[in-house]
């Protein structure tokens, strides 16, 4: 078979026929050295008897030697078949042995410890074609491989790196080595050591394999780029969304001053009326008017907090405090709310200190409580706090209607309420308040928990980390209170660039008796001032004036113009945190619209000192 190179085999029956042939010419020799004897023996003797006896054990001898050569032999003979028929078994196993090799589908090649080819198949060779005729057993390996890379038989690498790697592989013989072969094929290579110092290669041809590689690398290449050119349309899309949402922000925010300017003007109106003298029917009406003005003014401050959490507007400010810094002030602003509704309202005071963003979370202790007070009728109320694990759990219990399993869910959602028989007219509420939570909870990392038995009443909590460091609490605002004619004769400017609100602003002061100027812009305020007979008791202004001016800016300009730093209010529809700290800096007390004439007059009676 051509490439196939067989060697010299050594058996056993060889060395027998040679043992046996080595002792049949010993006992020629042996033979002639008695026949010799016995001539000599017969010379010197010479006597017939002598020769005869001589004879005939020369004849014992002959016959024990001719019996020995006869078994010697038939032992040859024995051996000769033993080996021919050993012969016959080698070429029958030599033979089956190069046609398995020739039959495999992988090419295979045998080297002897001194890396000479022993043989190799027809496939072996057929990866070679340029050089597969000079390819014969006893080359060495080295001699082949500088050969093929020669030739050019290899595509890449360049046939120099080919050649080194190839060296380098076969002096290690860790791992598989790949081939490709200058007609575009792929083989890999897998070499094993043999016990006798020799390698045994089998080349396998993977061309299938890889070109099915190359195809999945492509579509995924193209799956990739397709998933970046959609991350990228998501990306631009969500842009656009961030952009929609920040523009409805804004417009939320301008359209909320817009509507607060007016509504603000309303309650102000609607309170002057209401410190008036009126028929019982008349009376009624006022009071209606004022709670659907609340229900407004509730809608609008909603719709403004959750545009801003969506839009990510509020940024927590996260710091260590105690929660009766919270739990206080809420303590005195519902207890006249829940005596009206005939609720026996407890907060039960404690001293921990928790991490969170002080306002924000007021605000959802504050929509838990307020909710509870809606759906609790002649009930009981109840907010505390329990340690659990690392943090504090904040919680409101009422005994009101309950809820539903299967609308717990529901209840976070924007304008979804609990159709209950306590929930009449403005109790009602708007349905954003626990959205508002949902939404506060969850950017500040808060877990919401809920608890509720139909028929037996609710508990909302919301779980907040233990803090380490303490720090003074927030003054409470001023609760509202009496103050019937103690404002009476109170000296105030008032600044606003809105006419409605001008003109309700003065109908609700006149109606404390206070003693009134109003302005639409500083430089009237000023000429306004240069008239007066003595400096206001009090500036109320508004924050955002015509042509771009502040309201904080005018009240220093005001203040300078008297000599001496007034007492401030500014009245603004824009809650953000940073005009508050801009208001407290200038020295002004901040009040949001629509204002609460309560409200307002508590304030102004705190700061005039009356």
């Amino acid at each position: 078979m051509a490439g196939i190179q067989t060697r010299n085999w050594t058996l056993d029956p060889a060395d027998r026929i040679a043992a046996l042939e080595r002792e049949n010419a010993k006992l020629q020799r042996i033979n002639k050295v008695l026949m010799d004897r016995v001539e000599r023996s017969m010379d010197f003797q010479g006597g017939a008897f002598s020769l005869f006896q001589t004879a005939i054990v020369l004849e014992q001898k002959i016959r024990e030697r001719t019996l020995e050569l006869e078994r010697a032999l038939h032992k040859l003979e024995d051996s000769n078949r033993d080996l021919a028929r050993a012969k016959e078994l080698a070429d029958t196993m030599r033979t089956r042995l190069f046609e398995a090799i020739e039959s495999v589908n992988e090419g295979f090649a045998l080297f002897d410890s001194a890396d000479r080819l022993v043989l190799c198949n027809r496939k072996y060779l057929s990866y070679w074609p340029s050089v597969a005729g000079r390819i014969q057993a006893g080359i060495r390996f080295n001699d082949l491989v500088a050969m093929v890379a020669a030739a050019g038989a290899v595509s890449e690498p360049p046939p120099d790196v080919w050649l080194r790697e190839r060296m380098e592989h076969r002096h290690d013989l860790k791992g598989v080595f790949l081939n490709r072969l200058s007609d575009g094929r792929w083989i890999q290579v897998n070499e094993r050591r043999t016990r006798d110092g020799g390698i045994v290669g089998v080349y396998t041809d993977i061309t299938v394999i890889k070109h099915e590689e190359e195809r999945r690398r492509e579509s995924e290449q193209a799956e990739k780029s397709a998933l970046m050119m959609l991350n990228d349309q998501l990306q631009q899309a969500k842009s656009q969304a961030d952009q929609a949402n920040l523009s409805k922000t804004r417009f939320i925010a301008a359209a909320s001053h817009d509507l607060l300017q007016p509504l603000n003007a309303a309650r102000l109106f609607v309170s002057a009326l209401a410190d008036l003298e009126q028929p019982p029917a008349n009376a009624e009406l006022v009071d209606n008017i004022d709670l659907a003005l609340a229900s407004v003014e509730d809608l609008l401050s909603a719709l403004l907090d959750i545009s801003k959490l969506d839009a990510g507007a509020v940024t927590p400010e996260v710091s260590d405090f105690p929660l009766r810094g919270i739990l206080a002030p809420l303590a005195t602003e519902y207890a006249a709310v829940a005596a009206e509704r005939g609720i026996d309202l407890k907060v039960v005071g404690s001293g921990a200190v928790v991490r969170s963003d002080m306002r924000l979370l007021r605000r959802i202790v504050q929509n838990f409580l307020s909710n509870a007070l809606r759906y609790v009728q002649g009930g009981r109320v109840v907010v505390g706090c329990r340690r659990t694990g690392d943090g504090i759990r904040i919680e409101v219990w009422d005994n009101g209607p309950g809820i539903p399993r299967d609308k717990i869910t529901e209840i976070f959602q924007e304008f979804r309420r609990l159709d209950t028989p306590v929930t009449k007219g403005r109790d009602r509420g708007m349905g954003l308040g626990l959205a508002i939570v949902d939404r506060v909870a969850r950017m500040l990392g808060h877990p919401i928990t809920v608890r509720s038995e139909p028929g037996r009443g609710s508990v909302f909590a919301v779980t907040v980390p233990r803090g380490t460091e303490r720090r003074a609490v927030r003054p409470a605002n001023v609760a509202a209170r009496p103050m019937t004619n103690r404002l009476a004769g109170t000296s105030v400017l008032v600044l606003d660039n809105e006419p409605a609100v001008v003109a309700g602003m003065e109908a609700l002061l006149r109606g404390w008796a206070c003693d009134v100027v109003s302005a639409t812009n500083g430089d009237e305020a000023l000429a306004l001032l240069s008239g007066m007979p003595q400096p206001p008791d009090l500036l109320i202004a508004d924050y955002h004036l015509d042509d771009g001016a502040l309201g904080v800016n005018e009240v220093a300009r005001l203040r300078a113009a008297c000599g001496r730093i007034l007492p401030a209010v500014i009245v603004t529809a824009n809650r953000t945190p940073e005009l508050a700290d801009e208001a407290k800096a200038a020295g002004c007390l901040v009040l949001n619209k629509p204002v609460k004439p309560a409200q307002l007059r508590a304030v102004m009676s705190g700061l005039v000192g009356v």
